[in-house]
């Protein structure tokens, strides 16, 4: 099936470029679609534009833990897939770990329990240094 560059599809990319260090949902980006834009696409667009995004591997999906509703964020680039991630639950901001201590972890998990960890599928959960510091949390 052929894919096109629309111009709705390219207002979602450059949003999602802007924002590449959170994760929004399909709401989210309409909202800001439509401030930014004279014609925004609409709410089924993006839903539609985003999961194809996903299925083609430029964006990530996840589920925001607290809402269940799904959050998608852009990749970075063709690197983004050969390292582990780190989400914060709190901010929704994604850290690329080192591609070294992405191996060490890998490897470790491998030598103890013979499970291949897929590292483009892998993010691992918790709360970053920022929101640590301001919620006072370890």
């Amino acid at each position: 099936m052929a894919q096109y560059n629309t111009r709705q599809k390219g207002l979602l990319l450059n949003c999602l470029r802007r924002n590449s260090e959170r994760a929004m949902s399909v709401e989210e980006l309409t909202e800001m679609l439509f401030a930014e834009s004279d014609t925004p696409p609409g709410k089924s667009t993006v839903y539609r534009l985003v999961s194809r995004l996903a299925e083609e591997g430029a964006v990530r999906r996840f589920e925001d833990p607290e809402t269940r509703k799904a959050k998608y964020q852009i990749i970075d680039s063709e690197a983004c897939h050969h390292h582990l991630h780190l989400k914060c639950v709190a901010c929704g901001k994604l850290l690329h770990m080192d591609h070294a201590q992405s191996e060490r972890i890998i490897d470790g998990i491998f030598d103890d329990s013979d499970f291949t960890v897929s590292q483009e599928e892998t993010t691992l959960f918790g709360v970053c240094g920022e929101c640590r510091t301001a919620g006072g949390r370890k």
